[in-house]
């Protein structure tokens, strides 16, 4: 999720990347598994003027920095290859992701008045929007490298295994540029949402 330039709305919110998927199933012997846990980050108080400023002031430790929701997603990656003849191809791609998810709850949103609550429902309703866009991402990027993957081969079952696994740790870093370049492009809305401005922000 995303902050207001300039502001520490920005930086804490650049920091959260959070998703929920589902498994997804690839041609062939190449499969992508999905697992999900959610957690809550708990944000006390009643009114815009304090919840927004707990959250500016005790963001969630995500993986970029503070943050109001926040992904880690746990990779396991299994490579079976098979050699015929004089080449060695990957048989079996199976990649499995197991994401932590944690997103804000209201601990206090019984005592919101109306319009406050309906403030924090709007911000909690992006956020959910913002998570699903890189639940998508995600899910794509694991898709793109395990069809990838399926297609090398070379004289040596080590070999294949190796640049398969070469792929993995490159295709992960260009994920993750894809996440934080979303990020960056959202922290424009986020001021713009009524909790925030509702707060003075």
């Amino acid at each position: 999720m995303c902050m207001l330039s300039h502001s520490p709305i920005r930086e804490v919110w650049r920091g959260a990347i959070a998703c929920v998927v589902a498994g997804t199933m690839l041609p062939a012997l190449a499969e992508v598994r999905v697992t999900s846990e959610t957690h809550s980050y708990r944000v006390p108080g009643s009114t815009a003027k304090s919840v927004a400023p707990y959250m500016l002031r005790h963001p969630y430790a995500g993986d970029h920095g503070g943050a109001f929701a926040n992904i880690r997603p746990h990779y396991s990656l299994s490579v079976s290859t098979k050699q015929v003849g004089d080449i060695c191809r990957a048989d079996d791609i199976d990649l499995k992701i197991h994401f932590v998810v944690t997103l804000p709850e209201a601990v206090d949103l019984h005592r919101m008045s109306g319009k406050t609550r309906a403030a924090w429902n709007g911000f909690t309703a992006f956020a959910r929007r913002h998570e699903a866009w890189h639940q998508a991402s995600y899910v794509n990027c694991a898709k793109a490298f395990v069809a990838a993957a399926k297609r090398q081969k070379a004289d040596a079952c080590y070999a294949v295994s190796a640049n398969v696994r070469k792929m993995f740790r490159q295709a992960k870093r260009d994920c993750e540029v894809k996440q934080l370049a979303f990020d960056r492009q959202q922290a424009r809305v986020v001021p713009g949402l009524t909790l925030f401005n509702m707060a003075g922000y």
